[in-house]
């Protein structure tokens, strides 16, 4: 079961796209037919007023849905919410100048969206779950930070990066929106539609990294036609990663993999069937003067160790230097503190913990640790009852795990994931 949290906001956004729009839709055809139009497009669309969208998804209602969201994930809103040119670029505008600085391309798409017209031949609706589905991808990409650049019909080209962020929490911060925008869609918005036997919804996902020595910010165009925008192998690649991807998959370009050092667990290899054989695409640019692989992100893999998406009676949170770490949110400093407490109702007095244990330990991943012979699951540092302490030590993706025994017996294992640069 889902977070009953996240559940609310999840219910919230399927709303706005199913009844709201369906209830605007109703309304414009009534009307219609009160007033002896036919239900051709056109003539929808001529009668179409204002005053329907005010059933439609409001500014107002994106915000409390993006507040809610960034209390359950440990963010705040910290960022100007544009389209359009970067806030941290603007300085670029009506200039010849240019600027080197890392960023995070990301493209989303909606797969198939033209069929929603060709199916309803109808203008109105189609616009309402396009623009519908665009406005919910753009809460997921500002939640995490994200900065949208621009709408292109169906998808979505955002950047994830600014000038006081570090590239491993902008990498992260990518990944936690796509991730989650795939997680909703799995798990809210398409069971809903299912119910209301409508056609499942299906994104497909595209991000890359380039470092600042890849980067080149400016401003392209003709005045007054113009726009500050990157020049970037990497951007260019995020829309190609877009193009490889399978209906509601990530793909990612190698510069993210190797930068975080993901481990295997959150990569898998393209596949694509050739006559009655599958064969592997490893290369998302395969030239002579330069390879670049790309990988599936198994995303479900990745929000495992969010512990907080299951709706149990217990829960884990973790703090350092007296503030409170979220799962995956960013990527810590070395030698860290770090404070984990468990809750579970047998940890409340009176019951207290007699009839309850937990046992702690930790996964070490990635290329530091396996250097230091520290790779793979050891006991924490320091534990006592439903806390432990622990410490940051090795560059990566790690996993602090308890698992619960009740009168002998394993009631569950609880994972959290944290990134250290």
């Amino acid at each position: 079961m889902i977070n009953n949290d996240l559940q609310n906001i999840f219910d919230g956004m399927t709303e706005s796209i199913i009844s709201k729009e369906s209830i605007a839709y109703d309304n414009i055809t009534k009307r219609s037919a009160s007033i002896g139009v036919s239900n051709e497009s056109s003539t929808l669309a001529d009668s179409f007023t204002t005053e329907d969208l005010s059933i439609y998804p409001t500014d107002d209602f994106s915000k409390n849905l993006k507040e809610n969201f960034r209390k359950l994930v440990g963010k705040e809103q910290k960022y100007e919410e544009t389209i359009g040119t970067h806030p941290d670029f603007k300085h670029l505008e009506k200039t010849n100048d240019s600027e080197q600085h890392y960023i995070v391309s990301m493209f989303v798409d909606i797969k198939n969206s033209t069929s929603i017209y060709l199916k309803t031949k109808d203008l109105i609706r189609t616009r309402y779950i396009k623009n519908t589905m665009l406005r919910i991808i753009t809460i997921f990409m500002q939640v995490f930070d994200g900065h949208i650049h621009r709408l292109q019909g169906d998808a979505v080209f955002s950047y994830f990066g600014w000038k006081d962020k570090c590239e491993e929490d902008a990498i992260i911060d990518s990944l936690n929106a796509a991730s989650f925008l795939l997680y909703y869609i799995e798990n809210g918005l398409n069971q809903q539609l299912e119910k209301e036997q409508l056609a499942p919804i299906k994104l497909r996902v595209g991000i890359d990294f380039g470092e600042k020595k890849e980067v080149l910010w400016s401003e392209y165009g003709l005045h007054p036609s113009t726009e500050v925008t990157t020049t970037s192998l990497h951007t260019d690649l995020a829309a190609k990663l877009q193009n490889q991807a399978s209906a509601n998959s990530i793909m990612i370009g190698d510069n993210i993999k190797t930068f975080l050092d993901l481990p295997d667990e959150f990569l898998k290899v393209k596949f694509y069937q050739r006559e009655n054989e599958k064969v592997e695409k490893i290369y998302i640019l395969d030239k002579p003067e330069k390879k670049y692989r790309m990988w599936v992100f198994q995303h479900k893999n990745y929000l495992k160790y969010f512990p907080f998406l299951e709706n149990k009676s217990y829960s884990m949170v973790c703090f350092t230097n007296g503030n409170q770490y979220f799962p995956n949110i960013s990527a810590l400093d070395k030698h860290m503190d770090l404070n984990y407490q468990l809750y579970h109702p047998l940890t409340i007095p009176p019951r207290g913990i007699n009839n309850i244990r937990f046992e702690w330990s930790k996964e070490n991943r990635g290329k530091e640790a396996r250097d230091n012979k520290s790779e793979g699951r050891l006991p924490a540092n320091k534990t006592k009852n439903n806390i432990a302490e622990e410490g940051t030590l090795f560059r990566g993706h790690h996993i602090m795990k308890c698992k619960i025994f009740q009168n002998g017996r394993i009631q569950n294992e609880i994972k959290f994931g944290i990134f250290i640069k």
